[in-house]
């Protein structure tokens, strides 16, 4: 299917005007901490220096950058008034297998996938600009 990556540069505010704008308010979402990476249902209440929202919708991955924030936004529908980045893009759909939670050699910060079990699988789609593979986009959980 073809494939739309648009790049952008703001505030916080900027930020969250996009996701919502194209993404709608039902998101799950990472932010990348020195401690831990957690992924939850909904869009920041702290906008940290990494991080990405993510649905069926699209995704919009961020990381600061000398105070401003830059940002791209992954999507199989064009946005109007925006040129996206150069090149021929595709997305192909990709289901991954999610470690299962419960074997011993695995020692997770968490006890459960957002589904809530410990097996499970979550539907990415694969970038490629003009047939070379650049970003996975995670898009959904789904029950193993």
């Amino acid at each position: 299917m073809k494939g739309y990556v648009y790049a952008f540069a703001g505030s916080v505010d900027e930020l969250e005007r996009i996701a919502r704008k194209h993404l709608g308010d039902k998101v799950w979402r990472w932010t990348a901490d020195p401690a831990y990476l957690k992924v939850e249902s909904g869009h920041p209440s702290d906008w940290k220096d990494q991080g990405t929202v993510f649905n069926e919708r699209g995704e919009l991955r961020w990381h600061r950058e000398e105070g401003d924030y830059r940002a791209l936004l992954l999507t199989e529908v064009p946005v109007e008034d925006q040129t996206p980045l150069p090149g021929e893009w595709t997305a192909e759909k990709q289901t991954l297998f999610l470690q299962d939670l419960e074997e011993p050699k695995v020692h997770p910060q968490f006890g459960v996938y957002p589904t809530g079990k410990s097996k499970g699988r979550i539907i990415a789609h694969l970038y490629c600009r003009d047939g070379m593979p650049l970003f996975l986009s995670l898009r959904k959980f789904e029950e193993g």
